[in-house]
């Protein structure tokens, strides 16, 4: 299941290109040999520089270079953004525009084309912070950690380590030490075990269900406590096996070397999530052709106008037929026995795909008899939002765990159930916990009404370690409050068209698990997100909401990237900031290599 986001903005860290020349109007997609009209000019389009040509009496689009990525320049001084200067013939900020992905360089960081969701792009401007480090200072005394600093994300080389300027409470800004070998602390182990905070499904009242946004028919599938119940294809634990194959068209063709590269990558990267997140409790084996299957249609004619949910309890049997058609044209080649799923992508740049295709467990004809089969193919609003395709595999099937996902903060980018095209591909601890992917070890549990005092230190969800990742309160028997951290590690540093978190982000961010809201996620009526819904609207029905920080934001740096109309630095608890959440406080009292939270009853 896969809400789509109604905003997409990408951040910045590092300029990628300096295009020259380049129309101001935004151009048709791009693909090699199809015309263009001005000699050598070149455009930047889904990380290639294509140059027109000419080739006999036409102008035509080159095959494109792939676009390095950068090493950042080095600045003078530590400062904020730079202040822009006038830039000549550049699109203006809100225009509509064609070509996604397009952008330009300006003084104060890019200006690109950015889908809006739907059918809408417009050109938005990015404004970058210029950080300093070591080498690109001019301090004339050298930072000590505590001091005040100028510029979130900015560091400083020390000795073991570095100095990182991060906002603490109140919106101020210090140096904290960062270790280059991270320090570590001993678990704080659940009083009464982790038991006791596993909120059972058998005591919610049914009665208390909000209206189930599918046709009102209720899913069993759809719960948020325990015990899990897998939709048929998962395994937990042990191994799936899914294939990947590339389907190209005649009006877009695709290459074989580059389609090897790409899956042995997403290979790599979902073995590896899988790897850690289940503490080796679960594999997704996935298999890969390296060659392009050839439909003979044009892609237009497997896509559907977006007129209904694919999502909707009549959204598997909608996808049929398209679905046959694909099954027959790989069956010639494969044998889909070994399979329960099936991921079917396409060359960069397809979008006349309106829509994914979702299909959960469905029989479809093969030459070896009738096969029950997943079906996910790749559609126009994944390749809009520059998704990764490792990550979206693991989010449909995440699904079948089954994970409800799309909350806390449906669209939000802080974990791959979310969000996957958002900025951390992690879960979240309650998901890992419901599947038995998190050790005893690593969760703090404790019931509200044996709460005192206790003081309970996480590391980012993140970064991969064996350190505590989630304390849990236990409110009742159908809710809890879970803290856990995020920060820039391994799993939030991938920088896909230009996501990535502010620099400096680090703190610790809470959410209301209420298993009596455990439905479907709401959605409009084509499938993609309720406009005025900002992903942790409360009179929207969802599994888990964020909670706010008392008080205002301390957390100031800009989210370049948005899904909704509410700021997350709300939802951001920085060193010395407090949540109140039905009569528990949890206070931020250390941060650094690692976080550390005071909760206490009230």
């Amino acid at each position: 299941m896969q809400i789509k986001v109604s905003v997409y903005k990408g951040i910045l860290l590092t300029l990628a290109l300096t295009l020259i020349p380049i129309s101001a109007i935004s151009a048709q997609k791009i693909t090699s040999g199809s015309a263009c009209k001005v000699l050598n000019q070149k455009v930047l389009y889904l990380n290639k520089t294509y140059t027109c040509v000419k080739s006999g009496k036409k102008l035509i689009w080159n095959k494109g270079v792939a676009t390095p990525t950068p090493t950042p320049s080095p600045t003078s001084s530590p400062t904020s953004s730079p202040t822009p200067t006038p830039n000549v013939n550049l699109p203006l900020q809100g225009v509509d525009c064609s070509l996604v992905g397009q952008k330009f360089t300006t003084s104060y960081g890019f200006i690109r084309c950015d889908w809006e969701g739907g059918y809408k792009n417009a050109w938005h401007e990015h404004r970058i912070p210029v950080l300093s480090n070591s080498m690109s200072n001019n301090y004339k005394i050298a930072p000590v950690t505590g001091q005040t600093c100028v510029q979130s994300g900015d560091t400083f080389d020390v000795p073991a380590g570095y100095l990182e300027c991060r906002y603490i409470f109140g919106g101020k800004l210090v140096w904290m030490k960062i270790n280059s070998v991270k320090n570590t602390f001993t678990n704080l182990l659940s009083p009464s075990g982790t038991e006791v905070c596993k909120l059972k499904n058998s005591d919610i009242d049914e009665s208390k269900l909000p209206a189930n946004t599918r046709g009102g028919v209720r899913d069993p599938f759809i719960a948020a406590g325990f015990p899990t119940i897998p939709r048929s294809t998962w395994t937990n634990p042990g191994v799936n096996k899914a294939l990947v194959v590339g389907v190209d068209f005649p009006e877009l063709r695709g290459n074989d070397s580059d389609l090897k590269k790409m899956n042995a990558y997403d290979k790599k990267m979902s073995d590896e999530w899988y790897s850690y997140f289940s503490n080796g409790k679960k594999r997704y084996e996935l298999t890969t052709i390296d060659y392009w299957f050839h439909a003979t249609k044009s892609a237009k004619s497997y896509s559907f106008d977006y007129s209904s949910d694919p999502r909707g309890v009549d959204g598997n049997s909608l996808h049929d037929a398209v679905s046959q058609e694909m099954i027959d044209m790989i069956t010639k080649d494969i044998d889909l026995t070994p399979f329960t799923t099936l991921y079917i992508i396409f060359p960069d740049g397809e979008v006349t795909l309106d829509r994914d295709w979702i299909v959960r467990n469905r029989p479809f004809k093969t030459k070896e008899g009738i096969k029950n089969l997943n079906i996910f193919g790749w559609g126009k609003d994944n390749e809009l939002m520059g998704t990764m395709r490792w990550a979206y595999y693991i989010h449909e099937v995440g699904h079948d765990a089954p994970w409800i996902g799309h909350a806390p903060g449906n669209g939000w980018p802080f974990g791959i159930m979310a969000n996957q095209s958002g900025i951390s591909e992690s879960l979240f601890a309650w998901e890992q916990f419901q599947s038995d992917w998190l050790p005893d070890n690593q969760i703090y549990c404790i019931d509200k009404d044996a709460l005192t005092k206790s003081v309970v230190s996480l590391t980012p969800m993140e970064r991969e370690d064996k350190q505590t990742k989630m304390a849990v309160i236990k409110l009742s028997k159908t809710k809890a409050i879970v803290i856990e951290s995020h920060g820039i590690d391994k799993w939030s540093s991938f920088n896909k068209n230009d996501r990535s978190y502010p620099g400096g982000f680090y703190g610790v961010m809470a959410y209301v698990v209420d298993i009596e809201k455990a439905v479907a996620p709401p959605v409009a009526a084509d499938g993609r997100s309720i406009l005025d819904d900002t992903g942790n609207d409360p009179k929207y029905p969802r599994w888990a909401y964020w909670q706010k920080v008392d008080g205002s934001a301390s957390f100031l740096a800009d989210f370049d990237f948005r899904s909704g109309s509410e700021p997350y630095n709300r939802y951001i608890a920085t060193l010395g900031d407090t949540f109140t959440i039905e009569g528990v406080r949890i206070k931020l009292t250390g941060a650094g290599d690692y976080e550390t939270i005071e909760i206490t009853k009230l």
